[in-house]
């Protein structure tokens, strides 16, 4: 990511700008989807801004969200003023995925990214093509501990991550 936010990608501003509404209104949080998989060793393009976390807060702060430039209007989904949209993800492995969340700076600031287990359950758990390639990525560029994916996914999803495995070998 660049060194000066907002000039070559168009998602660091914006990302930087939820970023300090959730430390500002105490949000939990976790950088997830495609940034995350490139910040873990996924070379590729993106547009998709994504984040884990327990955003039902957003609904009763109104002004927050418009000083760091979000529409105050839909809470589901960020739309910032840069005209990037950012997802908001909540579902039954939220809470442990932002809890095991790690501390990284991209564009000079600390951000909370799911820990690379997490991301690649939840990449395991949306069985999109592009979500396998990711993995399969991650894979080839980080340890990934077997056991540790074992434990946040299903048999099926599981024996995904094995077939992903036994491709790039």
């Amino acid at each position: 990511m660049s060194e000066s936010p907002g000039k070559e990608v168009p998602y660091v501003q914006p990302l930087l700008d939820a970023v300090g509404l959730f430390e500002e209104l105490g949000i939990g949080y976790a950088l997830i989807g495609g940034v995350a998989a490139m910040y873990y060793g996924r070379a590729r393009f993106t547009e998709e801004l994504a984040l884990s976390g327990h955003m039902e807060v957003l609904a009763g702060h109104p002004e927050a969200m418009r000083n760091h430039h979000f529409d105050p209007t839909c809470t589901y989904k960020l739309y910032h003023d840069g005209g990037v949209e950012v997802d908001l993800w909540k579902d039954e492995h939220s809470d442990e995925i932002v809890a095991r969340a790690v501390e990284v700076e991209l564009a000079g600031r600390k951000v909370r990214i799911a820990e690379v287990h997490d991301l690649i359950a939840m990449k395991l758990r949306a069985g999109r093509m592009q979500d396998d390639y990711d993995i399969s990525e991650i894979v080839r560029e980080l340890p990934v501990n077997d056991a540790i994916v074992q434990s946040r996914v299903n048999a099926t999803e599981f024996a995904r991550f094995q077939e992903i495995r036994e491709r790039i070998k």
